[in-house]
């Protein structure tokens, strides 16, 4: 039985490659923590570096090769915790850069290049569709997850960086390109010009501005729709689990659902868990600003809502310096996240990360959030 209350992301390898825990051993430390669900990676869906680093190094390998992930999610469910398999739909560099005619163009003709650590292809791509689909149809058989957990399911935007002071004008808008606007053409049964990508945007804004936003979102859900059924064949089961941009439907002009494509209104339809990334940190806001998106998703989704908090500071560095972000996160801030979301009116809390638990386990802050963390909603 899924239980949503308390949840964890495990995006890396650190608790086995570091702190040397064996599956059990992990396995009862998130037990105590009361936690109840995980959101991991895995051999079989291996995570990509993004603002915390989840690939192995080639002084981990040996011990990383002994890793048996099925022990690990059979530990887990003999606890009563939910195991679901993470996959980076969306957002796979080695993928992309071996398939380059699948990048997405902007409102302004420009091809995608890669910001910082991220890249990402439109959730239309049947290449890309292919390739998840049999990399999660393969995890399934072999762990027999409760669930899928899929993260950059949506058009693609470093969303983390559409801080308050951010121009809506300025930022890049996928995916104008003429293959995709041919199919919105046929689907539609309109015209357009489509062999120019910034004559095509202006169009489209100017006439078919409602049409656009749900087609995008449509091909959103027809994705999720269509991997859930191929693994349904598999394990009936199955939940599907979508990582969800945390942002109201009046943040830069319906940015949510016009940019990036994602509508969980819409993916109500074939999603039974939506995790809504509020960090707030990263976006500039302040721990009540959590409670609120979740509880907005929460109710234009009406389905089960989890809010993940961060554990600790994050995008501080590089492109990101001098932001205007706070540069720590201190306990009394991560009690205060936590506090937000059990006022809320969202199913539950996920925190992310696991590494940040097992660094701090020793100290007093660690054992701090820890305590309220076992406190929530009891």
């Amino acid at each position: 039985m899924f239980n949503p209350r308390l949840g964890m992301k495990i995006y890396d390898n650190v608790w086995y490659v570091e702190h040397l825990l064996e599956p059990e051993e992990a396995a009862d430390i998130l037990s105590n923590m009361g936690v109840s669900f995980v959101l991991s990676q895995s051999k079989l869906l291996p995570m990509q570096d993004t603002a915390i680093a989840s690939e192995i190094t080639a002084e981990q390998r040996e011990r990383f090769e002994k890793l048996n992930d099925r022990a690990f999610r059979d530990a887990l469910n003999d606890r009563g915790i939910s195991y679901f398999c993470s996959l980076n739909f969306g957002f796979d560099p080695k993928f992309i850069f071996s398939h380059p005619q699948l990048l997405p163009i902007d409102q302004l003709g420009r091809k995608e290049e890669k910001v910082d650590w991220y890249i990402g292809l439109p959730p239309d791509r049947e290449e890309n569709i292919a390739h998840k689909t049999q990399l999660l149809k393969a995890a399934v058989r072999a762990l027999e997850p409760d669930g899928i957990h899929l993260g950059f399911m949506r058009w693609p935007g470093f969303w983390e960086i559409w801080l308050p002071d951010v121009r809506r004008s300025e930022m890049p808008d996928y995916c104008y390109g003429p293959a995709t606007l041919a199919r919105f053409c046929q689907d539609k049964n309109i015209e357009i010009p489509i062999k120019d990508a910034a004559a095509s945007a202006k169009f489209i804004s100017s006439r078919y501005r409602g049409e656009w936003r749900d087609w995008k979102c449509a091909q959103t859900v027809k994705t999720v729709g269509f991997i859930k059924s191929k693994l349904a064949e598999i394990k009936p089961d199955i939940r599907v689990v979508i990582n969800t941009l945390p942002f109201f439907l009046d943040d830069f002009e319906n940015a949510v659902e016009q940019v990036f494509g994602q509508s969980p209104t819409l993916l109500s339809e074939v999603a039974d868990v939506f995790e809504v990334m509020a960090y707030h940190q990263i976006l500039r806001r302040d721990p009540s600003w959590i409670g609120r998106i979740g509880t907005d998703i929460r109710r234009r989704s009406r389905k089960t809502t989890v809010c993940t908090i961060q554990g600790s500071a994050l995008y501080l560095h590089g492109m990101h310096a001098n932001r205007g972000r706070k540069t720590t996160l201190t306990t009394d801030e991560f009690i205060d996240c936590i506090n937000s979301v059990e006022n809320s009116e969202v199913d539950g809390l996920c925190v992310f990360t696991f590494t940040d638990f097992l660094n701090m386990s020793d100290t007093a802050d660690g054992r701090r959030r820890i305590d309220r963390l076992q406190s929530f909603r009891k």
